[in-house]
């Protein structure tokens, strides 16, 4: 991917993300445990081409109504070591209508090198917003509600083997995840002299994200 690429989705990260929606604790979720009806094998194979056999603590994978699909993912370090951050975007999209005359039908173009940046994240920190990610996730998404049929954009949340799926968050604690996947994108994409302030942006951005579940966020 070319230098800055990064810092564009992250904008179009973040203009997705309505910004006079208030973070409203009580905001109702549209996510659901699992994937969506008929979801499942075509993100599992943008999963795949992104992470290969890697299991990931935490993911975040975008499955766009149309474009190139992007995931966001973090990769546990040995004992205490550091973990590895990685932004991923296919370089062509993986979901695609095949037309010809000989062969019409769904096809997942897997085979193809996607666009990726990785670095080195503190363990302490990935490790609180794992543990951020899965309080948030499951106060909002009953045990009981399965992922909604969805046309359109789907967002696939991994967390811890745990999987959550639906619309794009646009409220509550979902909004601030959103902003928190942002931070990650960019920092990716960041020189090592400056992650530090990458780094305590997220962090700050935690400490809002567990007001908010306590409810004393302002």
């Amino acid at each position: 991917m070319k230098p800055g690429r990064a810092r564009l989705y992250v904008a179009l990260v973040l203009g997705m993300v309505p910004a006079a929606q208030a973070l409203a604790a009580d905001c109702s979720s549209g996510l659901g445990r699992g994937w969506p009806p008929a979801v499942g094998n075509y993100g599992q194979a943008v999963e795949t081409l992104f992470e290969g056999k890697a299991q990931p603590a935490l993911s975040l994978v975008t499955l766009p109504k149309s474009g190139v699909e992007t995931g966001v993912a973090l990769l546990p370090g040995t004992q205490d070591q550091e973990w590895t951050l990685r932004y991923s975007r296919a370089d062509k999209r993986v979901y695609s209508w095949n037309n010809s005359a000989r062969q019409g039908g769904l096809e997942l173009r897997v085979d193809q090198e996607p666009d990726q940046y990785q670095v080195s994240i503190p363990a302490a920190l990935a490790q609180r917003l794992v543990r951020s990610w899965q309080a948030a996730l499951d106060a909002a998404v009953p045990a009981d509600r399965k992922a909604p049929v969805l046309e359109g954009e789907v967002l696939s949340f991994q967390v811890d083997g745990q999987r959550f799926s639906g619309p794009r968050p646009e409220c509550g604690t979902g909004k601030l995840m959103m902003k928190q996947v942002a931070l990650l994108i960019e920092a990716s994409d960041t020189k090592e002299k400056k992650l530090d302030r990458r780094w305590k942006d997220l962090d700050e951005s935690l400490d809002e994200l567990q007001q908010l579940l306590a409810g004393t966020a302002g």
